[in-house]
């Protein structure tokens, strides 16, 4: 078995918490190279715990130190998961925490963040997070990009809650 193979099936055993963080370790000691320490990352970052979902925030959001990579890696795992519920409460996050990354990250990176955490996984597709967007929107002096980033999460959030709407009103035609 290669070691991309090894690092899907890590992965996706720890998605769903049926690997502890020393099997991670494990693998990781098997593959050392920097795509084995960005696969870690990721196995991390998908386990279904506040715990993990925390970290992989820190790393992504808070730690300036991580490289690029690293930070997508976090980004990628953090998203990913089977306990949808465990992102809720960082979507008041998400919009307290943006505009810092913006002002003091690089054009890149800051845009790793605002695009890879923006609030669209389905448990927070919803007129709250729809009304946070447009809060954050409202003032006028944010910088241009940023604005025009969070305004298309806005869009696929609109475009979501359309589809669930179209689908509950053929769920209800179809009674």
């Amino acid at each position: 078995m290669d070691t991309e193979l090894r690092w899907a099936i890590v992965q996706a055993l720890s998605a769903r918490g049926a690997i502890s963080d020393a099997e991670i370790e494990a693998e990781l000691e098997r593959d050392p190279s920097a795509t084995g320490k960005r696969h870690a990352v990721t196995a991390r970052a998908v386990a279904p715990t506040p715990d993990a979902k925390a970290e992989a925030w820190r790393l992504a959001v808070e730690d300036d130190s991580v490289p690029n990579a690293t930070q997508r890696a976090a980004i990628v795992g953090f998203a990913r998961t089977v306990r949808d519920e465990l992102l809720v409460p960082y979507v008041g996050r998400y919009f307290a925490d943006i505009p810092d990354v913006w002002a003091r990250r690089t054009s890149e990176l800051a845009q790793n963040v605002v695009v890879g955490l923006f609030p669209n996984w389905p448990s927070t597709v919803s007129t709250d997070t729809l009304r946070a967007v447009d809060e954050f929107l409202e003032p006028t002096n944010l910088p241009a990009a940023l604005r025009r980033l969070v305004s298309e999460g806005r869009a696929d959030v609109v475009r979501a809650l359309a589809a669930r709407a179209a689908d509950n009103a053929a769920g209800r035609a179809d009674s």
